[in-house]
């Protein structure tokens, strides 16, 4: 072989070494050193920002107490349950209050329900994490409730005003939902009732926080004070089987199917007629329920968004009204109601829904007057 030849040989495999070195050890080494730089770059930026932020750490902490202070007193406006007990110091403050020309004849409370719930499991099933990066539920899941106390009352027209002046300072929150009000001879004052919503919150510990300590002047007992009249006996009408008796017996329904049945997907009306409003959407819809009264004659005014009927009807002795929902069929059945019921007439309106535990298809958004819901 000529040496030439030998040459370009050697000078051929020195090439391939040289090439072989570099994408076999210096290029990876290379990209391997960007790497590194530019995390490093990255932390050394993330540390500036922390180091910046050390100057106000304290400020932050303040800041961050003073939140968690707020939240608290936010909370605390809000009773940890209305038992017996709240309700008489409710009512005595009234008695107390030398300028309310108000007496309290009779009360009934209804059976309180869910309203909302604070931290423990969010909308997706997992644990809500707490301030000091727990995720226990118990250490921060409140249940918030409300109920309808509603009571009759005979007072002076200034002490009804003075009394609605209480509920709106009262040191826990409550609205005031329904009053009536008209004037009686027979007693020369004026006679009504009034309806309220309660809220309050439990959880967190909060039923070992609040304490009430009844008066010595407050008369107290074993016997029963919270009885008379159709609102009083609101609290214990159907409770025995939680309202179940009333799917056999009703005076108003709303049923719930998924919207591809062959039933409608939504039906509201009255059963003693063939009134009825009925919708086949597949999504949710507001439904109302309106019972007034004018002497012996009652009407339900129902409807599923705008399309409403008025129908006369004889309730009988119970005023009831069934909610009848259905299992979801698959993820695409998005039939559901909200619910808005307001009960003038003389009679409480007992409603109960049923079907409804895994579906989650009807909420009772809002009811005023005297209304007792069974779940």
């Amino acid at each position: 072989m000529k040496e030439s030849y030998k040459k370009l040989i050697f000078i051929a495999l020195s090439i391939l070494v040289v090439g072989a070195a570099i994408f076999g050890f210096v290029r990876p080494r290379n990209e391997k050193t960007n790497a590194v730089n530019a995390e490093t770059a990255a932390l050394q930026s993330r540390y500036d920002e922390l180091l910046s932020k050390e100057v106000n750490r304290q400020q932050y902490l303040d800041d961050t107490e003073a939140y968690y202070q707020m939240y608290d007193a936010k909370i605390n406006e809000f009773p940890s349950n209305w038992d017996q007990e709240y309700q008489i110091m409710f009512i005595q403050g009234v008695r107390n209050n030398e300028n309310i020309e108000y007496d309290v004849h009779t009360l009934g409370m209804m059976q309180p329900s869910l309203l909302y719930s604070i931290g423990g499991s969010n909308s997706e099933g997992t644990l809500a994490t707490t301030a000091d990066g727990s995720d226990s539920a118990e250490s921060t899941g409140y249940q918030c409730y409300t109920t309808m106390e509603t009571l009759s009352y005979e007072g002076s027209y200034d002490g009804v005003k003075a009394f609605m002046d209480y509920v709106a300072t009262f040191p826990y929150r409550m609205t005031l939902d329904g009053i009536s009000i008209g004037w009686d001879d027979t007693v020369g004052n004026y006679i009504g009732t009034m309806s309220m919503n309660i809220f309050y919150i439990t959880g967190n510990g909060r039923e070992e926080q609040f304490d009430v300590t009844i008066l010595d002047e407050v008369n107290t007992g074993v016997e029963n004070i919270f009885e008379g009249g159709e609102s009083a006996g609101a609290i214990s009408k159907y409770a025995g089987d939680n309202g179940d008796a009333i799917k056999s017996d009703y005076d108003l329904f709303v049923t719930l199917n998924p919207a591809d049945s062959d039933a409608s997907a939504k039906t509201v009306g009255v059963r003693s007629t063939t009134a009825s409003v009925t919708s086949s959407k597949n999504e949710s819809e507001t439904v109302t329920i309106k019972i007034s009264q004018d002497g012996s004659t009652y009407t339900a005014e129902f409807g599923i968004g705008v399309d409403k009927q008025i129908q006369e009807f004889d309730p009988g002795d119970d005023l009831t009204l069934l909610i009848q929902s259905s299992d979801l069929k698959d993820e695409t059945d998005l039939n559901a109601v909200s619910i808005t019921i307001n009960n003038t007439s003389d009679k409480t309106l007992y409603v109960k829904v049923a079907g409804d535990e895994s579906a989650n298809r009807v909420k009772i958004a809002n009811r005023a007057g005297s209304v007792v819901v069974y779940r």
